[in-house]
């Protein structure tokens, strides 16, 4: 296993930035992904803290996992300054735009 070298906040705050850099061995769940990026969402209160949202690059709550979990196998990009752990009053989580990218939306 895989242990990052950076210390995870718990719990993360919405709109951090991971990287998932490693995988458990008997799941293949996640090989396809690795190295992808994702922004942290905001929490639910049925789910609780511990319940991690991660929002892909098309901006959809794709997964979840838990602190554990994203301590062992992401690396921590940029740690958000967001407060409201839940969204409350906020606009909805955006996709991570890669740098050199130029994001397009019709219209």
């Amino acid at each position: 296993m895989r242990k990052t070298s950076a210390v995870v906040p718990n719990p993360i705050p919405p709109k951090s930035v991971v990287r998932l850099v490693a995988y458990p061995k008997d799941s293949s769940r996640w090989k396809k992904s690795l190295g992808g990026i994702y922004r942290v969402g905001y929490y639910s209160r049925q789910d609780g803290l511990d319940c991690i949202w991660l929002v892909n690059e098309a901006g959809e709550y794709q997964e979840t996992v838990d602190h554990d979990y994203l301590s062992k196998y992401f690396d921590v990009i940029q740690t958000s300054d967001e407060r409201s752990l839940y969204g409350e009053k906020r606009p909805q989580i955006g996709p991570v735009i890669a740098a050199g990218k130029k994001y397009f939306r019709p219209g």
